[in-house]
């Protein structure tokens, strides 16, 4: 269950932030998760209530943002969305191996007081 470090971090990430900006309580941390990285919301939300208690963000809720998957094509260069099982391009129907995104596990803002 690699939840637990990705929410260590965003706890880490979000108190450090938040003492840079004398923010007292953070109330929300907003995270883009890529839908290849293997993190389970449910996972990442039951570890987060569990690391949570006695830091900063302590009364905080994390809200998720899947980012899908992406390939460029090694053949034509087509940027495409794709799924676990389907990694062909659109334009010249040739399989790709090649992908951009979809990976992500980022913290990219947070709310508090």
């Amino acid at each position: 269950m690699h939840e637990i470090s990705v929410v260590y971090d965003a706890i880490r990430i979000a108190s450090e932030n938040g003492q840079k900006n004398n923010i007292k309580s953070i109330n929300k941390i907003f995270m883009r998760i890529g839908e290849f990285s293997c993190i389970n919301e449910k996972s990442l939300n039951f570890a987060f209530d569990l690391l949570k208690k006695d830091t900063i963000c302590e009364d905080a809720s994390i809200i998720v943002e899947t980012i899908k998957a992406k390939s460029l094509c090694n053949y034509c260069n087509e940027e495409f969305f794709i799924d676990y099982t389907n990694k062909i391009c659109p334009k010249c129907k040739r399989h790709s191996s090649n992908i951009i995104g979809g990976h992500e596990i980022l913290v990219w803002k947070i709310e508090g007081e």
